[in-house]
């Protein structure tokens, strides 16, 4: 194993994506997004379409209307 300084290993965890970075990759991908579009869905600068939230909704196992329910009537 390599030997590494505190400061590496802090760095290097530095460089690992967050949960939140993950999630909004794994919705870009399912819906077939752009990440920048799934941040503006979560700002409510946009809204997903019925397919991207049906999409969304089947992959988390909840329904739209739970999911969006700002967004249910649009």
């Amino acid at each position: 194993m390599a030997k590494k300084t505190f400061q590496q290993l802090y760095e290097d965890e530095k460089q690992k994506p967050t949960a939140a970075q993950l999630f909004i990759s794994k919705v870009a991908e399912i819906t077939h997004r752009q990440e920048t579009t799934v941040r503006m869905w979560l700002s409510g600068r946009q809204t997903p379409d019925e397919l991207a939230k049906s999409i969304i909704a089947k992959e988390f196992n909840v329904s739209v209307n739970d999911l969006f329910p700002k967004m249910a009537l649009s």
